[in-house]
């Protein structure tokens, strides 16, 4: 039965169907539940939309995710930012009111870079570590993950917004394991497209800052 079910999971079409399915599903609660007539809340809403396009079209993948490492953990990253907010039973955070124009600031520019990333990345993107075709052009020739230290700019703003030590051991975490989860589907990525390597070694997550080591 799970073998079935990874199957189903792995279909491509059938997987970017669910992707785009899910987002808009997403956005359908946003509006539903949270609408604020925010320029930041129609970013993000914006961000979503974007995702539902990628998915839909999206190039086949050369490589598929195999195991909890490729195919659940990303989705525990990607999900660990919402857990900043504050929910029943769960330590309520304060803002840093001294702090809140940074943190907005934060939130709209961690967004701003996801958008330019996703924009790249399109046809390409996935949130399994999945191998498709690599990108290297536009914000990809500055910063090997835009979408993951994107995601890190935003996730810190909306700490600031919810500042507690829970919140700073989950965003500290999450900043850990997007590293971890980028390296992963960099080694993956490499194994099929041996250029990558030589290009980690000379783009960082910001520029030169966190180059890639890789031996030939």
């Amino acid at each position: 039965m799970i073998r079935s079910l990874l199957k189903i999971i792995m279909n491509d079409r059938l997987a970017s169907w669910a992707g785009a399915i899910f987002f808009t599903l997403w956005i359908g609660q946003r509006y539903y539940f949270s609408y604020r007539p925010t320029f930041l809340w129609w970013l993000i809403t914006f961000q979503f939309a974007l995702f539902v396009a990628a998915y839909l079209s999206r190039h086949k993948a050369r490589e598929h995710a195999k195991g909890f490492k490729e195919i659940v953990f990303p989705f525990i990253c990607a999900a660990l930012p919402f857990t900043l907010e504050n929910y029943p039973y769960k330590p309520a955070g304060v803002p840093i009111v001294q702090l809140q124009s940074a943190a907005i600031g934060l939130m709209i520019l961690g967004t701003v870079i996801i958008i330019v990333g996703i924009f790249y990345l399109r046809r390409s993107f996935s949130i399994m570590a999945e191998v498709r075709e690599p990108i290297f052009s536009g914000i990809y020739r500055w910063c090997r993950h835009p979408m993951y230290l994107g995601s890190i700019f935003s996730s810190l703003g909306i700490f600031l917004c919810y500042f507690s030590m829970l919140n700073l051991i989950i965003f500290c975490v999450f900043c850990m394991l997007q590293i971890y989860r980028a390296s992963l589907e960099e080694k993956k990525i490499i194994a099929v497209f041996p250029e990558y390597g030589r290009y980690a070694s000379k783009v960082g997550w910001i520029w030169r800052l966190g180059t890639r080591r890789v031996l030939d």
